[in-house]
């Protein structure tokens, strides 16, 4: 009851199109349950990126370069629906958008996060500067989610930004990579516990970030690191 008046009042926006949904039961409208692409196989048997063909095993920059992460999954193609969608979650404060990626992260990787038998999840920290203008973490908010229905854990304090980057969707691999080096710390000074950690983030793009992330993590004893995002670019071009 408390939950219809709510909607009434403030009601639900669809994550896509930004229209109040006409079914406030929904987490996303109709049309734009179409538009959206989820990433399926064949995907990359590295970072999770889509493939055109089953022959091929990973994905061009995966061919070319060894990630510190062991593999990545992610839930959709970052194109021209889910780009403003988490865009949106990230810089206007739409956090409620998060619950739509929450669900399509159960029905796609329950089972499969579940066999990996992670110990805890860790979001890809923001630098302070970043919170306090922002007032929360997108990738934070996002481990919560999955949280929720998995049982597994939050670990939100073993990594920590050191140092503001520039952004890098601006940088080519070589100077994302660069740009990075020493961008992150460990913060477990005398922690000693989860092996198998799942590492969650909002996009993943050349890797680069989840890499240097992966790099402090192993460091200190983590043996196995999975990533998931929320969206991910196409890897056969």
């Amino acid at each position: 009851m408390y939950e219809a008046i709510w909607n009434m009042i403030y009601p639900k926006c669809c994550p896509v199109c930004f229209e109040i949904l006409d079914d406030q039961r929904m987490l996303v409208c109709g049309e734009c349950s179409k538009r959206l692409k989820l990433v399926e196989q064949p995907y990359c048997f590295c970072c999770g990126k889509p493939l055109l063909s089953e022959e091929q095993e990973y994905c061009y920059d995966c061919v070319k370069q060894k990630h510190v992460f062991d593999r990545g999954f992610s839930i959709l193609e970052y194109d021209a629906a889910s780009a403003p969608s988490i865009l949106a979650i990230k810089y206007k404060n739409k956090r409620e958008f998060l619950t739509l990626y929450g669900e399509l992260a159960r029905r796609q990787y329950r089972d499969l996060l579940l066999q990996l038998k992670l110990e805890c999840i860790v979001p890809v920290p923001i630098s302070r500067k970043k919170y306090r203008i922002r007032g929360y973490n997108q990738a934070e908010l996002f481990a919560r989610e999955i949280e929720k229905w998995s049982g597994i854990p939050i670990k939100k304090n073993l990594i920590w930004r050191m140092k503001e980057t520039a952004p890098l969707k601006e940088l080519n691999p070589m100077q994302r990579k660069q740009e990075l080096d020493k961008a992150f710390d460990w913060k477990g000074r005398e922690y000693e516990g989860e092996k198998t950690i799942l590492l969650v983030d909002d996009i993943y793009t050349s890797g680069a970030t989840v890499d240097a992330c992966a790099g402090i993590l192993k460091q200190h004893g983590i043996k196995k690191v999975y990533v998931l995002t929320m969206a991910i670019g196409r890897g056969d071009s």
